[in-house]
C-alpha cells in the first residue's frame, strides 16, 4: 500500500448577498470590483458560462467580437442575441483577483429593469457555471458564503 499525502486546500471566502422578490423567490448575488468600479454579480449554477453586461460603463471600450459558434452550451445562455466576446482586465473579491479573463457579454437590460422595479441592486453580471467549476466553488447557505479554492 502506498502512503498518500494530503495536501490541504486553501480557500477563498466571499459574502453572499440574498436577494428577496417579491411574490417568493430568492437570489444569490456576490459584490466584487470589476474594471476597479463597485459592481453586484447573480450567482446562477445553472449557467453553463459566466456572462457580463455588454450595456454597462463598467466595459466602455472594451474590445468585443461577435460570438459565431456554440461555445455557450445549451442552458439559458445559449440562445442569447447579441453575444459577444471580450476581456475582463480585472475582477475582485476580497483578495481573490482575475486578471485578463475572457468572457460573454450581452444587453442585460431586462434583468435591470425588473430588479429596478422591484428595488434591487443592479446587475452586471451572472456568475455562472464555468468559473464555479474551475474555482471548485463551495456555496454555503448557512453561513451565506461562497468559496473558492485559491490556485
Amino acid at each position: 500500500m502506498s502512503s498518500m499525502t494530503e495536501t490541504k486546500k486553501s480557500w477563498y471566502k466571499i459574502k453572499l448577498n440574498l436577494l428577496e422578490i417579491d411574490g417568493g423567490g430568492t437570489h444569490i448575488a456576490v459584490r466584487c470590483i470589476i474594471n476597479g468600479k463597485k459592481s453586484v454579480l447573480l450567482v446562477d449554477t445553472g449557467a453553463s458560462n459566466s456572462v457580463f453586461d455588454s450595456e454597462s460603463d463598467i466595459f466602455d471600450g472594451a474590445e468585443m467580437e461577435t460570438v459565431n459558434d456554440n461555445g455557450m452550451g445549451s442552458g439559458f445562455n445559449s440562445d442569447l442575441p447579441q453575444l459577444v466576446r471580450g476581456k475582463i482586465d480585472s475582477i475582485k473579491w476580497g483578495r481573490m483577483e482575475i486578471r485578463n479573463m475572457t468572457v460573454f457579454f450581452t444587453p442585460m437590460n431586462h434583468i435591470n429593469h425588473l430588479y429596478k422595479r422591484l428595488k434591487l441592486p443592479r446587475i452586471t453580471g451572472i456568475l455562472g457555471s464555468d468559473l464555479l467549476l474551475e474555482y471548485n466553488a463551495i456555496i454555503d447557505f448557512g453561513n451565506s458564503i461562497v468559496l473558492f479554492e485559491k490556485k
